[in-house]
């Protein structure tokens, strides 16, 4: 929860500054190797100064301020006052991070999260009992407002994490007398991303995506990408008088495909196979008509901004500010060119942007008018080297039962110093750990041993079991990985039993585990780096549910046909068949057809 704490920090390093303005939006551009994109948008908004105080719902007296909203979002703000929330980070992030390939995460991974929804917030509350209470009501809002399912949050998925705790409060809020700060953290690592949560979190802006950077952003283009997320993170800061504001920061993170946007651009939406004369096959190895070894996507390109979003940038946020709206450009001069387009109804400017010996074009927009920016390069793979992640993390299950399983985490350290680290992890009230089988490998150039004393490498740990549906397991291990070694760590796990009614529509896919969360610290406490590992699919026993219906099914079968029989012999009579005519001259409708019968012989006789 440190993000609010490291934001000027990150922000800095990656060398561009909020203005002291209300509202500021940067866009920044890197090409990655192999044809990759990454694209970051991200936009800062402050309100007027205000003072603070604590909401108490059962005071009917008491109204929420609207005064200090200014741009600030004035329907995002009543659920932060309500829920008495000093701090809100939301995540949403789907797809994967190759950090072989791409490096470190951007904003040093302050704005990301894991597989799915991921919501912590720091709540001020008399006691824990109303700091649930206050979250509770805050989840159910957000889940309307973004049209995410985090009404599905309860008491069994969240937990009070440890870890961010002491980077909490970084605004300097002083809690009302009686009061303290909770943080609260829960994660949906199954909850699909799709269009209907970018568009509120566009309304959240003061051009509501309709003018600035954020006329860029369309769903089908944000989420058509390797890797994508967004996040909203809001804090209260206060001054030593006890005036406070509030910040929202909103980030849009993807990685693109160029060459599979442009592709899609010239096919269309729906995929067409290549034609023979557009395959690129390596001459050099067996070709002709029926054989051809593909080469690799081509590395000379010429695409632009409209070919991978389908818009241009529609002018600045604000006229008349050169801090407001900003476009970041980070690119190897030599083998790359920039141009940036401007155009109205009455003309086309075209512009040649120079980056005066660096690696770095910042390109402010001003005019009302429609910005492109367009790419040329001779060899893609050209770019900017990354920068690697101090520490590279998987995790993945272990054994094939369906009692019993493992989780195994592999950490591996490129640096040639000691990495220390935080391991959190909430695990789901259904995987029994049993910590007394923790087991640690390492793995060095010299070769790989087992571990008996594994204290030196971890230095800390917090294990808080879980209740049945009460709360899931909280597990946080202070990790030590020395220089060029991996370690590996596995533990136990027993699998429960769930009630028919605890199983989601599609029970034989799994449950879905949530990432584990490693936060690093540079040991000067300014932040440092996080990450998350990959999400974990987890398998259980699961009933048969089509049984029930077949015993159903049978059952009625056989009580209809007993039950047929015996009411047939209770209700009806055996009788012979001289009986059963005699009776039937005898009947009401009997005696009717033979008066019916008789007027009409009657009537004929006359006629005659």
């Amino acid at each position: 929860m440190s993000i609010i704490k490291t934001c000027l920090v990150v922000i800095s390093c990656l060398s561009y500054v909020f203005a002291d303005t209300s509202y500021s939006e940067t866009l920044n551009l890197r090409p990655l190797p192999r044809n990759k994109l990454l694209s970051t948008f991200d936009f800062k908004v402050k309100s007027a100064q205000f003072d603070s105080s604590y909401h108490d719902d059962s005071n009917l007296s008491q109204n929420l301020k609207e005064s200090h909203y200014t741009l600030f979002p004035s329907s995002l703000g009543p659920i932060i006052e309500s829920t008495n929330t000093r701090e809100l980070s939301l995540r949403f992030t789907q797809g994967w991070w190759d950090a072989h390939s791409w490096g470190k995460l951007p904003y040093d991974g302050w704005f990301s999260g894991g597989t799915g929804v991921e919501v912590v917030a720091l709540i001020e509350a008399p006691n824990i009992v109303v700091a649930r209470k206050h979250w509770s009501k805050l989840t159910k809002t957000l889940s309307g407002f973004f049209c995410a399912s985090l009404n599905f949050i309860d008491k069994d998925i969240t937990t009070f994490p440890n870890y961010a705790i002491q980077d909490a409060n970084t605004g300097n809020y002083k809690p009302e007398a009686g009061n303290k700060l909770y943080l609260l953290r829960a994660a949906l690592p199954s909850e699909p991303i799709c269009t209907e949560n970018l568009t509120p979190f566009l309304k959240l802006l003061p051009t509501g995506g309709k003018a600035g950077l954020s006329s860029l952003l369309d769903g089908h283009k944000v989420f058509d990408s390797l890797w994508h997320g967004m996040s909203i993170d809001i804090f209260t800061e206060c001054d030593d008088a006890g005036s406070c504001k509030l910040n929202l920061f909103q980030t849009v993170n993807q990685v693109i495909d160029v060459v599979r946007s442009m592709r899609k651009k010239e096919e269309g939406g729906i995929p067409k196979p290549t034609p023979g004369e557009k395959l690129r096959c390596d001459t050099s190895r067996e070709y002709n008509i029926w054989q051809c070894f593909p080469l690799s996507d081509p590395t000379d390109l010429q695409w632009s901004l409209e070919t991978l979003y389908g818009r241009t940038i529609k002018g600045p946020a604000f006229e008349g500010d050169p801090d407001v709206s900003k476009v970041i450009i980070e690119y190897e001069p030599s083998t790359w060119n920039v141009t940036m387009q401007k155009e109205s109804p009455t003309f086309v400017a075209t512009k040649f942007l120079d980056s005066h010996g660096s690696n770095k074009i910042v390109e402010p927009i001003l005019e009302p008018h429609d910005y492109n920016f367009k790419f040329s390069t001779s060899n893609s793979n050209n770019v900017i080297p990354i920068t690697p992640p101090p520490l590279y993390v998987s995790r993945s299950l272990t054994g094939y039962s369906l009692d019993k399983g493992g989780l195994r985490v592999v950490f591996t350290n490129p640096g040639t110093e000691d990495v220390e680290f935080t391991y959190f992890e909430s695990l789901p009230w259904f995987m029994r750990l049993y910590l007394s089988t923790l087991d640690v490998t390492l793995k060095t150039s010299t070769g790989i041993s087992h571990v008996k004393d594994y204290s030196k490498f971890i230095k800390s740990r917090y294990y808080k079991p879980a209740v049945d549906r009460e709360r899931p397991s909280h597990l946080e291990f202070e990790f030590t990985i020395p220089a060029l070694s991996t370690v590996a760590v596995t533990y136990d796990f027993d699998k429960s039993l769930l009630l028919y009614k605890e199983y989601p529509p599609d029970a034989n896919h799994g449950f879905d585990i949530e990432p584990a969360v490693i936060r690093i610290n540079d040991g000067q406490n300014r932040g440092g780096y996080e990450f998350r590992t990959t999400s974990l699919l987890l398998t259980l026993p699961t009933p048969d549910f089509s049984m029930p219906y077949n015993v159903i099914i049978l059952t009625c079968t056989v009580l209809s046909l007993a039950f047929g029989t015996m009411f047939n012999l209770l209700t009806k009579k055996t009788v012979t068949e001289e009986e059963f005519e005699l009776a039937a001259q005898n009947t009401n409708l009997a005696k009717l057809k033979r008066a019916f019968l008789s007027k009409v012989g009657k009537l004929k006789t006359k006629v005659e």
